[in-house]
């Protein structure tokens, strides 16, 4: 008796199989015309083992030069103390400044900043990699929540030419950066050809996707950072600078 309620049983669940197939819409598929998934981009997060450190706690003219993109040096005022750099902007020109280290030369390299903005503003600020007398790579943050990645071209520069060009097309908004009077940190990875930004050490996404930009203009150089405003005032502070391995 058991072994026929079993076969009944068996019975039953091919048929129902078999009507489910015979369902109309019903496909396999391997005849279906599906489009190709893209790989799953894993992004990278930041390690914490620093080769370098400059804490901005000592007389910045040692290792540090600035350069002067745009506006007048009175412009900006600095002063240290607390273990910090802080930056002012006075209102006025557009303004554009850099700071370069005069000794630490880098082929591969991620350079990494914490900045403390002391008021919201849409003032830029930026690490920078690869520095030479022909331009260098650029990362920016303001505390708008935008970010940029930026190639700086010497030559168009002398030219009275925009020496700029945004390697991500616009200014782009990105979730990782705190908004309002708060602390960020902003890293810069070049190494070999590729570019990758990062955001309180999470890498940037654009078009959903982990960003890297391909770039062979300047293959070394030194290490900076940097700020600049469309003419308005900002007041902020850099905490330290450093270098870590990409």
């Amino acid at each position: 008796m058991i072994k026929k309620i079993l076969t009944m049983t068996s019975l039953i669940a091919l048929l129902a199989v078999a009507a489910c197939n015979a369902l109309p819409g019903a496909s396999n598929a391997g005849n279906m015309s599906l489009e190709a998934l893209p790989p799953i981009s894993t992004p990278e997060i930041l390690t914490q083992n620093a080769n370098f450190r400059d804490d901005l706690s000592k007389d910045i003219g040692t290792d540090w030069g600035l350069k002067t993109i745009s506006g007048v040096e009175n412009q900006l005022i600095y002063t240290m103390g607390d273990g910090q750099l802080r930056l002012k902007l006075l209102p006025g020109n557009d303004t554009n400044f850099a700071f370069i280290n005069k000794s630490k030369n880098y082929k591969d390299v991620v350079v990494r900043a914490e900045v403390r903005y002391l008021e919201s503003s849409a003032a830029f600020v930026s690490v920078i990699c690869r520095a030479s007398d022909k331009g260098w790579y650029e990362f920016r943050i303001n505390s708008m929540g935008y970010y940029e990645v930026l190639k700086f071209d010497q030559y168009l520069k002398n030219q009275g030419k925009n020496a700029y060009t945004n390697l991500v097309g616009l200014q782009l908004r990105s979730p990782l950066v705190k908004t309002g009077a708060t602390i960020n940190r902003l890293a810069l990875s070049c190494n070999g050809n590729q570019l990758k930004a990062f955001v309180n050490d999470n890498q940037v996404f654009k078009d959903q996707r982990a960003l890297v930009i391909t770039d062979d203009s300047f293959s070394e150089g030194a290490i900076g950072f940097g700020l600049s405003s469309n003419g308005k005032s900002t007041d902020l502070s850099f905490d330290y600078v450093e270098t870590l391995k990409p």
